[in-house]
């Protein structure tokens, strides 16, 4: 199985074991975003849900694992299993994060946590009656970046937030790509168009009350680029673009009454990515990420859950369905390009 890194604390369950995780999926995130962050915050692998034997040998041998593999419903019955994380296609995530719960795993699921927002509050209610936290995969408000932003915020460090514009955007080339297909969830806006709304849904501390949207069709009739302006009342806007076609861009600004912050990834930060505080005419340059995978914080917070050292934060049954409304309205407003 996956051991933690050497010098790392390892927050242990209630018989004083680590927690255990079952991976459902051999998506690339949770080989460049779960595995290297769940090294460092101390869980370990216990086996690897895939639809395919094959597949699934192989993604242990290209990520160093001494865990099994076996089906999803084998992996969410597991009594060796506290914890599952869900990186399956898009259109399984409801299906495989209930029945983890339905066993009495706690649950992180890859982003979006539904299709729907029915989906998302069936969901909440499965997680309210089995007693199984639930978190959405959004690592960023676990980030020390994100605590200096909404306390800038809340301290009106730029006067009065009215708003918003970011961007997510990067290039996938393959057209086999399960983004380019409309049947498994596939589009630019579930992938990574849901990180602008949620991060306006935090900081502006509402909801949007109506959108206008354009899209451009891409792949097998998914949304290959989308931008959007999201009313949020009061003279505040979410302005957002995101897109699989072109190279990576998360720049995002933040835009008060008396300046602007500006973040050169506010989602996925590394140790070289910064915040940038303009008012006055001064300019004010910060560097908070420490040197780690992006997830790191966010398994690290949810292992000592699990392991019952800390309350739960950021769970998905406060978080989520909001999310997905807006995702949902957004859809309702789509304007194709010609």
């Amino acid at each position: 199985m996956i051991q933690p890194e050497q010098g790392v604390h390892v927050p242990e369950s209630s018989d004083g074991s680590p927690v255990r995780w079952a991976i459902i999926g051999t998506a690339n995130i949770a080989r460049w975003n779960f595995l290297p962050s769940l090294r460092l915050a101390g869980g370990i692998v216990v086996t690897v849900g895939s639809r395919s034997r094959e597949s699934g040998r192989a993604f242990l041998a290209d990520n160093d694992l001494q865990a099994d593999v076996c089906s999803y419903a084998e992996a969410v019955g597991r009594d060796d299993v506290d914890a599952v994380y869900v990186a399956t296609p898009n259109h399984l995530h409801s299906q495989w994060a209930a029945a983890a719960m339905e066993g009495g795993k706690a649950v992180l699921c890859e982003k979006p946590l539904g299709r729907t927002p029915s989906e998302v509050e069936d969901l909440i209610a499965v997680s309210a009656c089995t007693g199984q936290p639930l978190w959405e995969a959004f690592a960023f408000p676990f980030h020390e970046q994100w605590r200096f932003l909404v306390e800038a915020i809340a301290d009106q460090v730029v006067g009065e937030l009215g708003e918003i514009q970011s961007n997510f955007h990067f290039l996938v080339r393959d057209p086999a790509n399960i983004r380019w297909d409309p049947a498994l969830g596939g589009g630019a806006l579930n992938d990574v168009g849901c990180y602008p709304i949620h991060l306006a849904r935090l900081l502006f501390g509402s909801e949007p009350k109506d959108a206008a949207a354009v899209m451009k069709v891409g792949g097998r009739g998914v949304d290959a680029e989308c931008q959007a302006i999201l009313d949020f009342g009061s003279g505040r806007r979410l302005q957002f673009s995101c897109g699989l076609e072109r190279w990576r861009d998360t720049s995002t600004r933040l835009l008060g009454s008396g300046g602007e912050i500006r973040l050169t990834d506010p989602f996925h930060p590394t140790a070289q990515d910064t915040i940038t505080v303009i008012r006055d005419g001064h300019t004010m340059v910060h560097r908070l990420v420490p040197d780690e995978p992006s997830f790191t914080a966010m398994l690290r917070s949810i292992c000592s859950v699990v392991a019952q050292r800390r309350p739960a934060q950021h769970l998905a049954n406060g978080d989520a369905l909001g999310t997905a409304r807006a995702l949902a309205m957004v859809r309702t407003r789509f304007v194709e390009w010609p």
